[in-house]
Parts: structure tokens; C-alpha cells; sequence
């Protein structure tokens, strides 16, 4: 599966202004990186550019070299010699990329895209994007960054930008990231006779695979934020560089429509805690800045600056009420208003997604304010460990359990017309459906199927959950639901129908099995299988959580009713 981390987009792509870090600078200066959450100081700071710790100390993650090989850390040295003027981030600089451009060569044409290749295609778009072309630009007055070192320089960057356009993915976010690579290569060195023809055919392609991969509702087919997002930075670093350099024709009529639809959608999945909810692979994705990348393209848009204003300028999106539902996508956001202190659900009920998808059809996250209450953790990181495999199935998510096999399925990625939930929204109620009627466990055994409907009543401020679990094969099955908390503060009631939750903050999470079965937890548990963890993604470290299962003894058919509801927390 082809992977990335947004590590290098949130730093490099359409250039936001940060402060600047003198520690995170001098820590790069001295070689001393960390990529996926893992360390790693280089010997008197040369860097080695095909090395990998976690070969040795596990769990084994190819992405580690990989990205090392993104030089996402060359924009703070770059944020530090703008500031400074200080030589030795431009020494440094030049030290690291000296030493890669004589340990790495040119591109090769085979093998590029393997374990420990520092060719791997995305690598070569990111860099083109991101980090070289910000040294590029950064490090061009200082005497490190010398004339032979341009010309090393450029010329790798011309083999790389010839190297995407022929082995160029044929799908996906590394499409993207391939093409707007090239394109900010030509757009860079206008006067190189290959440039135009290379801006000409990148940006053609770049616009094809946005056309291709955004669905009708505006979110990308892979069906994550985090995908998204990438989505949404190449089109929009393409489209500022287009209109910066007086090439906006070349672009297709249809383009700029695109990144509206994008824009919206992220708007419309927005949490009160102005986060996108983490489904699928999904970091936690911050809303003002993924809008803010599009926001400057459409100045009419009072929601947009809403957005990236964090509601301090513009206005709240308008409409019948604050919920929405994205028909291709599936996703239900049910919310009683746009305020910080707002109550909001997420339902899916959507396809798995063209990449990136969990095992996770009827899952939901529910939140109250800037607290998710009941949660999904975004899949951990792209390791071997046994934290990750738990991560993408049903058993990390809030969904349902027959013969303690969990969803397991391949099909559908995507959908050819919109999806039907039943969803309604008025000012006093949000209401959706969805079915899970495929397998369960490796065998993807056709054991059951599940109808989950999720009320919110605006009014009382709860949400009701009504399961509906009917045999598929005639025979009696153990049913249970799982539900994910971040938390391993929960008091379940003595008959064990109810549950409190505590978060040591503003609020409490409420459980209550009206009908159905009985409650009992994991937290932190390893044998016999994993429950109770969040696996978090780089932003977020695994640690014990909270796995509640609502249970019921064998039969052929259940229906379970569970009511969640936020309360103050320390009030009973």
C-alpha cells in the first residue's frame, strides 16, 4: 500500500510563516533528525541517508528512511538562516546535501520504488515541492551554497523531475505529489529548454488525477483527511504557482471549481475542536489550516474565513441546519450548532476507500466540544507491529463483533451513485442509517448483518444508537459491540447496563444500554488478543484506552439500544 506522512505538507507546502525555531535548527545543523516519531542522532552530524534505526530496535518501519529522505528539516534550517543570517544552517545545508548527492547518485530505472531506496517517486515529488525548493530559494545568497554545488544541485533535481514524468504513479496521492514535484521544478527553472514542456504535461496530468480522485461531494477517493489534505496542498500549490507565473489558462476550466468542492467538504466534516475527524490512516487534521491553503483562491467565502480564522472573522456556514451528509463519501456529520462547546457525530457509511481503509463500516466518533468522547484513533503508524495490525480492524473501532470476528471486506472502494442513509436533518433532529452485510473474520464469512441507525435529538443533547443484528446463516451467533474511549477512567454500573467515563476535563461520557446486552471492559490488554489501546499516528503516541463491549448471549437475531450523552464532568 502506497503510503505518506503529511510531515513534510504541513511544513513545506504553500509556505505558511512559522515562527522561527532556533533549538529545532540547531538540533538539524548537528544531524540529529526524527522521523515517524523515532530519533536519531548521526555521528558528528553526516548524515546517512540510507540507514534506518528501526532495522535494529523494531518494530521495523520502511517509512523511517524514507522520509528521512524527504529532508522535511531543511525548511527550519532554511526558516533559520532567513532569520538569522547565521552560516552555519547554510553549512550545514550544504554538508547534508552534499553528502546525499554523493551517496545516493542519479535516479535508477528499476527497484527506485523499494525498501531503502532514497528514489522512491513520492520522495522525488515531495522533494521537488517541498524542501528543495525552499533551499532553493533560501539558501541561494549564502558562499556555502557554492556555484558547483548549483549546478550538483540542479542537475539532480532536472534527473528527478525527467525520472516522475516516466514512471509516474497511475493512481492516488502520489500522482499528485509526482506531478506538482515536476511542475514546481519547471516553474523554478523557467529557463531550462525542457521546462515549459514539462510544466505543460505535469500540470495536465496533476489536473486529470484531481478531476479523477475528487467525488461529486468534494472529498477525496480515498476517503481519509489525511489523504485529503495531500490532495488538497499539491492542487493548491499548483494553482498558486499557475497563477503567480501567469500560466492559469493551461489550466482546465473545470480546476478551480475542484478546490472549492475540496474546501467545502473539509468545512462540512469539521469537528467543535476545528480538527477533521481521524478515519481511515488519518492524523489529527487541523481544519484552518487545510481551508487556509484554498481560502486566499475564493476571498467570497465568509465560511472559509471562518475557518481559518478559527471563528474569528467571517461567518459560520449557512443553511437549514449545521449538519451534513457527503453522499459518496459517507460520512454523516450530525452537530447542534457551529459553536466551540457544540456536541457533533460522525457516522460512516460509505465504501472502504480507493487506499488507506480500515475494517470499519458503521463506525462513528463522537465528540463534545474540543473532547472526543468516543474515538478513533487514525491506524498508528505504517510499521510491522502488532499496534498496527489491531489498528486498521474492526477490533479499534466502534462496530460489531459476531463469534469475536470483527468486519473484514475488499470491495466496494468506491461508489457509482450517491449512498442512501435515510439521512435527515432538521433544527431538532439529525437521523442516518447504514448496513454492514459482508464478512467477518479472514474468511470473510458471511455470518450476519448489521443495520445501525444513530439519532441525535438537538434537544435533549443525546444520541440514541439502535443496532439491529440479524443471523445471515441460520444459525446462533455471540453478538457484541465495541465501543473505543481515550480513557482508562470508566466506572461501569453494578448490573452492567450503564458506564461513566472520565477524561479529567470539562466533560464526562455517559453510556446506556436501554436494551440488548450487558457492558464490560478492556484496558491495556494484550492477551489473548489486543483491546483497549489507542493507536495514534505520529501526533499522537499508542497508550491504554478504553475498549467497551455490549454483549449479548447467542441467538439468531438482537436488537441493542445505547444512548450516549456528554455530562459535566464531577456531576452525577
Amino acid at each position: 500500500m502506497k503510503t505518506i506522512s503529511l510531515l513534510l505538507l504541513s511544513a513545506c507546502v504553500a509556505f505558511p510563516v512559522f515562527a522561527f525555531d532556533k533549538s529545532a535548527a540547531d538540533r538539524f545543523a548537528r544531524g540529529e533528525v526524527c522521523e515517524v516519531s523515532v530519533p536519531h542522532a548521526f555521528p558528528e552530524g553526516r548524515i546517512d541517508w540510507l540507514f534506518n534505526p528501526t532495522s535494529a530496535k523494531g518494530p521495523f518501519n520502511p517509512e523511517w528512511t524514507w522520509q528521512l529522505n524527504r529532508m522535511s528539516f531543511w525548511k527550519t534550517l532554511a526558516d533559520a538562516y532567513a532569520e538569522t543570517r547565521d552560516e552555519r544552517y547554510a553549512q550545514a545545508f550544504a554538508r547534508q546535501l552534499e553528502g546525499w548527492l554523493d551517496q545516493c547518485g542519479t535516479p535508477p530505472e528499476k527497484g527506485y520504488n523499494g525498501v531503502g531506496s532514497p528514489w522512491r517517486t513520492i520522495e522525488e515529488g515531495l522533494r521537488l515541492m517541498g524542501s528543495w525548493h525552499v533551499a532553493w530559494r533560501a539558501f541561494a545568497p549564502s558562499p556555502a551554497f557554492t556555484p558547483a554545488l548549483k549546478e550538483r544541485f540542479k542537475a539532480s533535481a532536472l534527473a528527478q523531475a525527467r525520472h516522475l514524468l516516466k514512471h509516474r504513479s497511475g493512481v492516488g496521492n502520489w500522482l499528485l505529489m509526482e506531478m506538482n514535484g515536476v511542475y514546481t521544478f519547471a516553474s523554478d527553472f523557467p529557463e531550462l529548454p525542457e521546462s515549459a514542456t514539462m510544466r505543460k504535461e505535469s500540470a495536465a496530468a496533476l489536473a486529470e488525477a484531481i478531476r479523477a480522485q475528487i467525488l461529486p461531494d468534494g472529498m477525496q477517493y480515498e476517503l481519509s483527511p489525511d489523504y485529503h489534505s495531500v490532495a488538497i496542498a499539491c492542487a493548491a500549490q499548483l494553482y498558486a504557482r499557475a497563477r503567480e507565473t501567469g500560466f492559469e489558462n493551461e489550466l482546465p476550466p473545470y480546476f478551480r471549481g475542484q478546490l472549492e468542492k475540496m474546501a467545502e467538504s473539509v468545512v462540512a466534516l469539521t469537528t467543535p475542536a476545528l480538527v477533521q475527524p481521524r478515519f481511515n490512516d488519518c492524523f489529527t487534521m487541523h481544519a484552518d489550516k487545510m481551508v487556509g491553503r484554498l481560502a486566499p483562491f475564493f476571498t467570497n467565502r465568509a465560511d472559509f474565513a471562518w475557518v481559518v480564522s478559527r471563528r474569528a472573522e467571517g461567518r459560520a456556514p449557512e443553511g437549514a441546519t449545521a449538519s451534513r451528509f457527503l453522499p459518496w463519501a459517507g460520512f454523516a456529520a450530525m452537530r447542534s450548532g457551529w459553536d466551540a462547546d457544540a456536541t457533533y457525530l460522525c457516522f460512516d457509511v460509505g465504501p472502504l476507500g480507493m487506499a488507506h481503509f480500515h475494517h470499519d463500516k458503521l463506525t462513528f466518533t463522537f465528540w463534545k466540544g474540543d473532547q472526543e468522547l468516543v474515538c478513533d484513533d487514525g491506524g498508528g503508524q505504517y510499521d510491522d507491529s502488532q499496534e498496527r495490525v489491531y489498528a486498521v480492524n474492526g477490533f479499534d473501532h466502534n462496530v460489531l463483533a459476531v463469534d469475536g470476528l470483527v468486519q473484514c471486506r475488499d470491495q466496494p472502494r468506491r461508489v457509482d451513485k450517491p449512498i442512501e442513509a435515510g439521512w435527515t436533518t432538521t433544527p431538532l433532529r439529525d437521523s442516518a442509517y447504514g448496513v454492514y452485510d459482508q464478512g467477518f473474520g479472514p474468511g470473510m464469512l458471511k455470518l450476519a448483518t448489521h443495520m445501525r441507525q444513530i439519532v441525535f435529538d438537538k434537544v435533549a443533547d443525546s444520541v440514541t444508537v439502535t443496532d439491529d443484528v440479524a443471523s445471515a446463516d441460520g444459525a446462533e451467533h455471540a453478538y457484541a459491540l465495541l465501543f473505543q474511549l481515550d480513557t482508562t477512567n470508566v466506572v461501569v454500573s453494578a448490573e452492567g447496563t450503564a458506564l461513566r467515563a472520565r477524561f479529567g476535563r470539562k466533560w464526562d461520557l455517559a453510556l446506556k444500554v436501554v436494551e440488548g446486552g450487558t457492558i464490560r471492559t478492556a484496558t491495556g490488554q494484550r492477551t489473548p488478543a489486543l483491546a483497549g489501546w489507542f493507536v495514534g499516528r505520529n501526533d499522537l503516541t499508542v497508550h491504554p484506552a478504553t475498549t467497551v463491549f455490549v454483549s449479548a448471549p447467542r441467538c439468531k437475531d438482537r436488537r441493542f439500544i445505547i444512548t450516549l450523552k456528554a455530562v459535566p464532568a464531577g456531576k452525577e
